[in-house]
């Protein structure tokens, strides 16, 4: 087992090893040209970093066989690849070591060393007093077009050279450029300075997506000299427009939440830094200013979601997409939704049964919190439970009352829980008897009957029985629930559900009895 975890740990370690050290890079040198009196030509490549960035690289020279960067050098820049360097204020008819060099994070690297030397600018060598002055024959400048950098649809930068001015001072020097090769100071050209050294040179004012030709140029007495032909084509022009977003669609609507899609279909160009979306109310009563609600998902392009949540119930509302990217901000169109009613009156649950009235039945009785409970017992008319229910005490026994539905004086379901609660009528207990299937069982030990609509939903009323005097009769057997119909006997009794399991009735009991409540809405 040891030797199955070390097996194990070794393969790990392969697998998973840290990335090595860098090791010093490999650079070559370039052959050492254009030499003149006081200047020469040169160069390397770095054809290996050690793995880690080249900082810097050039050339390095020295009267000594060995020259290193702490001699005179050239920096020309960092990175991998080919470069050119510009040996520059060294002594005529002198020998010279170089070599190229570059530097990583492990070190200094250098290339082969390569001896080269410079020419006599004196014409006569026996006379130290003659500098040649007066003699020497005045040459054409010798300039080197070196790279093309930065290119845009309409610019471009380039490096450039004067390695030697030819005996005579280069006046001016710059870069020329065509659509046509060869091009001459004939052509469009800049004037970047004058004298011997590096130069950087910006073209402006070209054409997007067009090939051009550009080379260095210097000028001195003697005439104008060119550098190397490069070429480079410009970028295709990009224009930039706000971007293409939809709202695609609102779904999963619930009470207080939905969903909302939408789609970024074009990002006009540019990147898409920001997108989501902005939603409210349609109808606001309040004459203070609202803000709209705003929420951002994300960036770029293709569908995103969001879901709002906090919504009110039963209340239509509009929504939008949007998207941000350089040029600005647009948005999609809006699109309309309503939230579902949440189930419940002034806070108390109700279920639609699908009945043919549309009317809505509490999910409790009045002084319940589920379903299953019996909750307060009530004489009919009265609004509050008691501890005795008897005749004399009964605000109703033998007075003459219309029908108490929605009247919060009498009405115990109105009074409580307000809104649009109240008793159900006569009528409307008989479209529950009717209309529904009535299952007698038991719910959390309670027995009572399980009622169930047209639509599948259901309600269950428990056995709760009712109370005379001070004692609950028929607990757990039979239910007894008020209607709000005054009876037509005599002013002592009114109409009740009244069941067992097995019967079911609506019939007239006496109003001091405590009887349990259901209440409806419309």
């Amino acid at each position: 087992m040891k030797r199955h975890l070390s097996l194990i740990f070794i393969l790990a370690c392969i697998l998973f090893s840290c990335k090595p050290d860098p090791v010093s890079p490999t650079v070559t040198t370039k052959a050492v040209t254009a030499i003149t009196g006081n200047s020469a030509m040169s160069g390397g490549e770095v054809i290996d970093d050690g793995g880690a960035d080249i900082s810097a690289r050039g050339v390095c020279w020295s009267k000594n066989q060995n020259p290193t960067v702490n001699d005179s050098r050239t920096n020309d820049g960092g990175g991998m690849g080919t470069f050119t360097s510009i040996v520059s204020d060294i002594e005529d008819s002198t020998t010279y070591f170089l070599r190229a060099y570059a530097v990583n994070s492990a070190g200094v690297s250098y290339g082969d060393v390569l001896s080269f030397m410079t020419l006599d600018l004196d014409e006569n060598p026996e006379d130290p007093e003659d500098d040649g002055d007066e003699d020497n024959e005045i040459l054409l400048p010798t300039v080197s077009t070196l790279s093309i950098d930065s290119v845009t649809c309409t610019a471009a930068f380039v490096s450039s050279g004067v390695v030697s001015d030819g005996g005579a001072e280069v006046t001016t020097y710059g870069v020329c450029w065509s659509v046509n090769h060869y091009p001459t100071i004939c052509h469009n050209h800049t004037r970047d300075g004058k004298g011997v050294g590096e130069f950087t040179s910006e073209i402006t004012e070209l054409y997007p997506n067009k090939t051009y030709y550009v080379r260095a140029y210097a000028t001195n007495e003697k005439g104008t000299a060119y550098g190397e032909e490069l070429s480079f084509t410009t970028l295709e022009e990009i224009i930039i427009e706000l971007p293409e977003v939809r709202t695609v669609s609102v779904t999963e609507i619930t009470h207080n939440s939905a969903v909302v899609t939408g789609e970024v279909v074009s990002d006009g160009g540019a990147e898409v830094t920001s997108r989501g979306f902005v939603w409210n109310r349609c109808h606001i009563e309040d004459d203070s200013p609202i803000e709209d609600y705003n929420v951002e998902v994300d960036a770029g392009t293709g569908t995103f979601t969001y879901t709002l949540s906090g919504l009110l119930p039963n209340t239509e509302y509009w929504v939008y997409a949007y998207a941000v990217n350089s040029e600005g901000r647009t948005t999609g169109e809006h699109h309309y939704f309503t939230t579902q009613d949440d189930g419940t009156i002034n806070g108390y649950e109700y279920v639609d049964l699908g009945l043919p009235s549309g009317l809505k039945w509490a999910a409790h009785n009045v002084g319940a919190d589920s379903p299953s409970e019996t909750g307060d017992y009530f004489a009919w008319g009265e609004l509050e439970p008691k501890a005795e229910y008897i005749e004399t005490n009964c605000i109703s026994y033998g007075v003459n009352l219309p029908d108490i539905s929605g009247d919060s004086q009498y009405d115990a379901a109105s009074a409580n829980w307000g809104a649009s609660w109240r008793l159900p009528t006569r009528e409307e207990m008989q479209e529950l008897r009717d209309n529904c299937v009535w299952e007698w069982n038991t719910l959390d030990g309670i027995s009572g009957f399980t009622i169930t609509g047209p639509n599948g939903n259901h309600i269950f009323l428990p056995a709760a029985g009712f109370i005379s005097s001070t004692t609950c009769y028929f607990l757990d057997l039979y239910g007894y629930y008020w209607t709000s119909f005054p009876g037509t006997e005599n002013d002592y009794g009114s109409f009740s559900l009244c069941f067992g399991i097995d019967a079911i009735d609506i019939a007239w009991y006496f109003r001091h009895a405590g009887l349990t409540i259901r209440p409806v809405s419309d």
